[in-house]
């Protein structure tokens, strides 16, 4: 797929950084729709590990209240919908790149968890 130099209307390749016509500088961004539809999407990772997940999302004082054992399944359910929105917003990322890979790395996290304490169940369960 092409797309149009900004400055000198040239069609480019996706995977160029520079424009052959002008030189100009090409930024690759995400689309503005995958981006929003990520950041809406619930976060799994915020479902198993929640208090891990929001420590890890730069998401310090809902960490804090999850600990809190009466707001902490309303942290639940906040961070599970809204914490990829919350955290792009409040976490200070440097770029979509980091905040994407450390997401990831969360869910991941999160679902290890999971299976960690599954498998020390049944584990306990079976002894």
């Amino acid at each position: 797929m092409n797309r149009a130099c900004l400055f000198c209307k040239k069609q480019i390749e996706d995977w160029n950084e520079h424009c052959i016509g002008c030189g100009f500088h090409v930024e690759l961004v995400p689309d503005e729709k995958i981006k929003a539809r990520y950041l809406r999407g619930p976060s799994l990772g915020a479902l198993f590990f929640t208090q891990g997940w929001a420590y890890g999302a730069r998401l310090y004082v809902w960490f804090l209240l999850s600990l809190v054992p009466v707001f902490g399944i309303i942290v639940l359910f906040i961070c599970l919908f809204f914490g990829r929105r919350l955290s792009w917003k409040q976490g200070g990322w440097n770029s979509w790149e980091e905040f994407i890979h450390r997401m990831r790395m969360m869910d991941i996290l999160g679902g290890i968890w999971i299976l960690l304490l599954g498998g020390l169940y049944v584990y306990f369960r079976l002894r």
